[in-house]
């Protein structure tokens, strides 16, 4: 009797630094499945490696191409889907595989033409809900994608094609009952965005003495992660005028890049407050327990829409197991889990006065954010941690096993 099946996921990046990703391929391993990673190269990584006891098998871009066309996926260029099934079936003859995992919702047309060519189930790993994320992306949002992506289309085949779904993965329960409606007969998985806490801890003691030093007598609120339109960090810059009148030492650290930091900036320098924001750029995913745990509490500002309702960051549970209070916006899943863990603050994502009164709030009670950082962290330890929401991803899988 077979004990253990050969995976092969597809996924549109270099396989680096999506820890959602490496989380589910250890996972896998350690259950006893051989696991093959389709993957990219940009030119730095290279083409095979060995993670953990998956193959990682990348195939080589350049990144300027690779963004034009999954910018044109689904569009009347679409080549991109192509362009991958056509790869991935001249590599799957030496690595065969028994079950196809495809990452992300904008990869399964690609890889609905493997499954059908090979005759294998497809499993769609929904990192997000990618249909109404498209309504507040940059790229999408402005010439020439406003005029090629149709959200309309995309809602259309993301029914289409989650209907040829052996199963489906999302990442908070918001989401499995969103896509319940979309897919209403197909198996759903919740395979949450939790904390790996074996590996997300803090690398190097010196880095985070450097840190203290640096903020010296500083009140810290951090940021880490993508600096886009719906992650709502213009509203925390648009409430520093107001924050700095109760917290003179107020500084704001933003850890990561993405399409408006200029913006970010520029708004910044126009509400003469550049001095209280401190952009640090990308940095090691290493490295970000280091600004985590330097800080007096951490912020996700992100917007209440129909993406950030169905969706969770891995940033919330990083945060609380750093031993920091959080600051969240009203979107369901932050609301629902700060509520029940009792572990923060939570704002209306519109209101600057609202965020500006709740940071000062939780920066005149010391004692209360100590109670909240700790009541978070032991809920990351007791629940919100990958070791219990792993089991969900094996458990799927066994399925496959005749």
């Amino acid at each position: 009797m077979k004990t253990n099946l050969r995976i092969g996921m597809i996924l549109d990046n270099e396989f680096s630094g999506d820890m959602r990703v490496e989380n589910e391929v250890q996972a896998l391993v350690n259950a006893g499945h051989e696991v093959f990673v389709f993957c990219l190269t940009y030119g730095s990584k290279p083409e095979s490696e060995n993670y953990h006891g998956a193959s990682i098998i990348r195939i080589p871009i350049s990144k300027f191409a690779k963004n034009k066309l999954n910018g044109l996926n689904n569009t009347i260029f679409n080549f991109y889907p192509g362009w991958w099934s056509k790869r991935i079936l001249n590599l799957v003859k030496e690595y065969p595989i028994d079950v196809l995992h495809v990452h992300d919702l904008w990869m399964m047309e690609a890889g609905i033409k493997i499954s059908n060519k090979l005759n294998v189930p497809i499993v769609a790993d929904l990192h997000e809900n990618y249909v109404h994320a498209l309504a507040n992306y940059k790229w999408s949002t402005t010439f020439p994608g406003s005029v090629l992506v149709s959200q309309n289309k995309w809602k259309r085949k993301e029914k289409e094609w989650l209907k040829m779904a052996s199963d489906i993965i999302v990442v908070i329960e918001e989401a499995k009952n969103r896509v319940e409606k979309i897919a209403p007969d197909k198996p759903i998985c919740v395979v949450a965005n939790y904390v790996n806490i074996e590996d997300f801890k803090v690398s190097n003691p010196t880095e985070v003495e450097e840190l203290k030093m640096q903020y010296a007598g500083d009140y810290i609120v951090t940021y880490t992660g993508g600096m886009d339109l719906h992650r709502g960090l213009e509203n925390v810059v648009r409430a520093i005028p107001s924050i700095i009148k109760s917290i003179v030492n107020f500084k704001l650290v933003l850890v990561g890049t993405g399409s408006n930091v200029q913006d970010l900036k520029d708004l910044a320098s126009q509400l003469n407050v550049t001095e209280y924001v401190i952009f640090k750029g990308w940095q090691y995913p290493e490295d970000l327990p280091a600004y985590m745990s330097t800080s007096d509490a951490c912020i996700i500002p992100h917007m209440k829409t129909a993406h950030t309702d169905n969706t969770i960051p891995h940033k919330l549970f990083h945060y609380m197991l750093m031993n920091q209070p959080v600051l969240v916006s009203d979107c369901e899943p932050l609301k629902r889990i700060v509520k029940e863990t009792d572990c923060g603050f939570i704002f209306k994502q519109n209101s600057i006065e609202d965020i500006a009164e709740k940071i000062i709030a939780m920066s005149q009670s010391k004692s209360l954010s100590l109670e909240m950082a700790d009541r978070g962290r032991q809920a990351v330890l007791s629940k919100y941690n990958w070791r219990q929401t792993a089991k969900n991803l094996t458990d799927l899988y066994q399925k496959y096993i005749n």
